[in-house]
């Protein structure tokens, strides 16, 4: 897995549809978390409430990140615990694919993180059964702008029907990548603006001699699907006036997935092998386009800041970055982050708002423009955007632009927190691979995906 890419990503520790069914499954499992793997500080004074009295507040951060990620998050640590004399975090990691698992474990027992770092799809159903806690007690005083402080998209991703219950720490963006090489090599003088010069250009560009592909042009990622493009067709929160997920209905949602059969001539589990080969699936940081043997990818700023240089440095300054060319009327991005939450039964909620919107940036500005980068991360606010490290980072990489422009863009929306959109999300990366491999035709594909998410209470 990648430092920055966590709930989804094209390339999670499992694949997508593994992590999406670890969330669907896990009250079922909820009795078999495991054990905390490390913890960046440790501390051996009395947990205590946060009164600035003298007394300390010991408080526990939980997250599933892996590998160099966990640097980040010791300097994260070491630099709030720096500045906060009364609150002492410690961190912990745990895996990521019984992650959730642990969480309601920890819960049930009565001994609960105190913060816990979640990007799978569970936010709403957390909300609704009273496993996290609303955040708006603490939206008073200096926290009484934080609301207006974040980006739109990154604000409406941790509320459930109205109520605050999450804080991002960072946010995602989506765009297209294009290989410039591969793009001389084919006689393409720019990239593609539109659908149809996107299809055109990277059929130029596939290398396939019988089953055997040496070079992908464009492929809708199989680990991707639905989610992570709807924001480029206007398919994103498709619901009928009872509050049902409804995308047979939805115009947008049905366009895209004749997007996804275009390439359904392209043979779908040989590009998933030669994906499984560069380690997407198993979490490695390469893949077909780090690998230089892709034309187009849709990924996020990590492709270009972390996988490419640190996997492969060949590839830096061969590649450029542009909107995603969708139906919309404007670049776009799908609002998706990694959102810190306070369990029920955290020890000290107090002190862990404090840290949850210090993590986000809030009266944190320098540290925060600092640390992003090193994450490959979009921040929560555009006052993080603009920080003179930030945007001396954006002057070194222009090509981050896009991500960054993405974010306030009126396009840009962010999927609506349900009870069942766990279901919703594992429905739809089923019915992605189900049109590649010409299972379903695209409405049935519809028809799927909303009889799946809507078979559990809703809400």
């Amino acid at each position: 897995m990648t430092v920055n890419r966590p709930r989804k990503h094209r390339r999670t520790a499992a694949g997508r549809s593994a992590v999406l069914l670890a969330a669907v499954t896990v009250v079922a499992a909820a009795g078999c978390g495991g054990t905390a793997a490390s913890s960046s500080s440790s501390s051996t004074s009395t947990s205590t409430s946060s009164t600035g009295t003298g007394t300390v507040a010991n408080i526990t951060w939980q997250t599933m990140w892996s590998g160099n990620t966990l640097t980040l998050l010791n300097q994260m640590v070491s630099a709030f615990n720096s500045t906060h004399p009364d609150i002492h975090v410690t961190e912990s990691n745990i895996p990521s694919a019984t992650g959730d698992a642990k969480l309601l474990s920890e819960i049930a027992a009565g001994d609960p993180p105190d913060v816990f770092t979640e990007w799978n799809p569970v936010l709403g159903e957390y909300a609704a059964d009273g496993t996290i806690q609303p955040l708006t007690p603490y939206l008073t005083g200096a926290y009484s702008g934080l609301e207006k402080w974040e980006y739109p998209i990154a604000l409406q991703g941790g509320e459930y029907k109205g109520t605050l219950f999450a804080l991002p720490m960072s946010m995602n963006s989506w765009a297209l990548y294009y290989n410039k090489s591969m793009m001389k090599a084919a006689g393409i003088s720019s990239p593609p603006t539109t659908l149809a010069q996107l299809y055109a250009d990277s059929a130029k560009e596939w290398k396939v001699s019988g089953n055997k592909i040496s070079q992908i042009g464009f492929y809708p990622d199989y680990n991707q699907g639905f989610e992570y493009f709807g924001s480029f067709f206007n398919a994103v929160n498709c619901f009928n006036s009872a509050g049902q997920y409804d995308l047979a209905s939805c115009p947008g949602a049905l366009t895209e997935a004749n997007f996804f059969a275009q390439y359904d001539s392209y043979p779908y589990s040989d590009i998933a092998a030669l994906e499984t080969a560069y380690g997407a699936v198993a979490g490695g940081d390469d893949d077909a386009f780090v690998a230089g043997k892709e034309g187009f990818a849709m990924d996020g700023p990590w492709e270009g800041a972390q996988n490419i240089p640190v996997t492969n440095p060949a590839m830096v300054g061969n590649f450029g970055v542009e909107a995603f060319p969708g139906t919309v009327a404007g670049p776009s991005t799908f609002g998706q982050g990694n959102y810190n939450i306070i369990p029920k039964g955290a020890s000290d909620p107090s002190a862990a708002f404090t840290f949850i919107s210090w993590l986000a940036g809030f009266n944190n500005t320098t540290f925060t423009s600092q640390i992003d980068p090193k994450g490959g991360w979009m921040p929560a606010s555009p006052a993080i955007v603009a920080a003179p490290a930030y945007q001396a980072w954006l002057k070194a990489n222009p090509w981050l632009t896009v991500f960054v422009n993405q974010m306030s863009s009126q396009y840009s929306v962010t999927p609506t927190l349900t009870k069942t959109e766990s279901e919703f999300e594992q429905a739809e990366a089923t019915a992605t691979e189900d049109i590649a491999e010409k299972t379903k035709t695209p409405q049935q594909a519809l028809v799927y995906i909303d009889a799946q998410a809507n078979s559990g209470a809703g809400g």
